[in-house]
């Protein structure tokens, strides 16, 4: 039996709450106009001076909870961390409240020498108190900082036009300081890319054209329009994903490939020769057809082809379509179809396609083992490492018949009554993008007819703003 499969539940987690002055949101220590009192004196001073008093005691760490659930998803935001708290007599009932923020630890002897490894900062998210013949214990939901991006509104009629993601990732009015998030984390190539000017396809140029037309229309943010949903479609548009750091830091980011793996697993028949190396207590290999397609055809559109159309008589003489084959999908022909605002000519609707098809094997498969502990020492005389997303994993999976190199995209550490374990979910290597950046429309040169009043308009790309009269 080797040393992973051996592993027992060692790994201690410390929940440390990080000081700062919205401690008391949703407490009764909040001012009386935060608890939806209109007038303060309904406020009980006695149960504001007790409450006043824990606080004062309020512990700064909780060491090795009854149990807890750790997730680290390298494409979400907003990853899940939950804890149950012991609460004798009542020690923790007015601590630990929603709105807090919380940094997670965990620490084993196996793992550099038992230092402790931040692995989330959390806002507390939400909080239930049980109490029964066991005891009383409380349970908290807490989501790492991207929470934040996730289910906040963008600043309203916010102008996007001439902004850069990088400006949006940096302003206050889309990162509120209240929140934690202690700036941006990316590495040369993003951020040479991030401040550029945010790519709006061939929406901007359409708006171009109709501003000249006398129709003024800007690119703002609308009602509802969430943080997270306007900041991953620009990074999209760059092929990069948006996520946040165990310590708080926004990053730019995409996977790479290119580097040595470094977790293992065996999987192996009880009457194989190398049973004895097996780590896995259970695997689940899941396989959908419907994400794949055989034929991926992306339609983009011209810039200014709805306004000035070259051919009147055939209404998608505008489009721009590229296609990717691929007969070895799927045993049968399956086409999929789909627009692409960004997209305006026929290189890129192709390239486009390619991706997405390189997306949909990506979610079409996944392998998922569960393996006892939170760590791996792949080689005996290797360094101990903790199981985490955006790495690479070496797997020799001969009940299933998988091998090869996969990419972690999720791993949720559990500690409950049977021990510490892992669930760790693969995919294939194949989400990096087949090419960098959208590319920006050109501007138009030229004449725009406006068939509405019959006349001709000249636009130069030094006077893209401007009309230039006959």
């Amino acid at each position: 039996m080797n040393e992973q499969h051996s592993q027992d539940g060692t790994t201690e987690a410390v929940i440390e709450i990080c000081a700062s002055n919205t401690d008391a949101y949703g407490g009764f220590a909040a001012p009386a106009a935060m608890l939806g009192q209109a007038n303060p004196s309904l406020a009980n001073p006695a149960l504001v001076a007790l409450t006043n008093a824990a606080r004062s005691q309020l512990p700064t760490e909780l060491v090795n909870t009854v149990s807890f659930s750790y997730s680290s998803d390298a494409l979400a935001l907003g990853d899940p961390f939950t804890v149950d708290i012991p609460n004798p007599r009542g020690k923790y009932t007015d601590k630990f409240l929603v709105g807090q923020t919380v940094r997670l630890y965990l620490k084993n002897p196996h793992v550099e020498g038992g230092v402790r490894t931040l692995k989330k900062t959390c806002v507390i998210v939400r909080r239930d108190q049980s109490c029964s013949a066991a005891g009383s214990t409380i349970h908290l939901d807490c989501a790492d900082l991207g929470w934040h991006l996730a289910t906040n509104d963008a600043p309203l009629w916010y102008r996007l036009q001439g902004s850069t993601l990088y400006k949006l990732l940096t302003d206050s009015h889309w990162i509120d300081p209240s929140w934690g998030i202690r700036g941006l984390d990316d590495t040369t190539e993003t951020d040479q890319r991030i401040k550029q000017g945010l790519n709006q396809g061939r929406v901007q140029f359409a708006l171009d054209l109709q501003n000249i037309l006398g129709t003024f229309v800007q690119i703002q943010v609308e009602v509802g329009d969430k943080i997270a949903g306007l900041v991953t479609e620009y990074a999209r548009r760059d092929n990069r994903f948006i996520n946040v750091s165990s310590d708080g830091y926004l990053q730019v980011w995409k996977p790479s490939y290119q580097r040595e793996s470094k977790f293992r697993i065996e999987f192996h028949g009880f009457d194989e020769p190398n049973r004895n190396v097996n780590q896995v207590l259970d695997a689940r290999i899941s396989e959908d057809v419907t994400p794949k397609a055989s034929h991926v055809i992306c339609v983009g559109e011209m810039v200014g082809g709805d306004l000035a159309p070259n051919n009147p008589t055939n209404q998608n003489a505008a489009k721009r379509r590229g296609d990717y084959i691929n007969q070895f999908v799927t045993p049968f022909y399956r086409r999929q179809t789909f627009a692409d605002s960004g997209v305006f000519d026929y290189a890129t609707a192709k390239k486009v396609a390619m991706w997405r098809n390189d997306r949909n094997i990506f979610d079409s498969w996944q392998a998922v083992y569960v393996v006892r502990g939170h760590w791996q020492k792949p080689d005996r005389n290797s360094r101990a490492w903790w199981w985490e997303s955006n790495e690479l994993c070496d797997v020799n999976d001969t009940v299933n018949g998988i091998k090869g190199t996969f990419w972690i995209s999720s791993v949720r550490c559990d500690r409950n009554a049977q021990g510490d374990r892992t669930t760790v979910t693969l995919r294939k290597p194949c989400l990096e993008p087949a090419f960098g950046r959208y590319p920006d429309p050109p501007r138009i040169t030229g004449s725009i007819i406006d068939y509405r009043t019959n006349k001709t308009q000249q636009v130069t790309t030094a006077t893209a703003h401007k009309v230039v009269k006959p």
